[in-house]
């Protein structure tokens, strides 16, 4: 059952698209997130504690482009794995996907396949 927006009425949408792929690789490499967060303090400098990536992983917080690249770059994946998965999507998949993310700084045109 997916999770439900504060009306109760509409699926949650996410914040990221790399979340559920980020955990599938992170859990197929048996890393938990305090080992991942100690790479990213130790190896690269960047402070993202557990609870940040768990919100990262449920789509509860976005991602910006350096802790995408870092976090790839640890899985040993490429940027295309951890955004998509494992094939690349073409231009219908990409505006499905869209239709369950949240844009925070951008609006999307109501006829946005109108005019592809």
């Amino acid at each position: 059952m997916s999770e439900l927006d504060k009306e109760g009425s509409r699926p949650k949408k996410r914040l990221n698209r790399c979340g559920p792929h980020l955990r599938r690789f992170r859990l197929a490499q048996n890393l938990t997130l305090v080992d991942i967060q100690a790479t990213l303090e130790l190896d690269y400098g960047i402070a993202l504690d557990r609870t940040n990536l768990g919100r990262i992983e449920n789509g509860e917080r976005t991602v910006t482009d350096a802790e995408l690249a870092v976090l790839a770059h640890l899985l040993g994946v490429s940027l295309e794995q951890l955004l998509w998965g494992e094939a690349s999507p073409d231009a219908s998949q990409i505006n499905d996907a869209l239709k369950n993310i949240q844009l925070r700084y951008a609006k999307r045109r109501s006829n946005q396949g109108e005019n592809a």
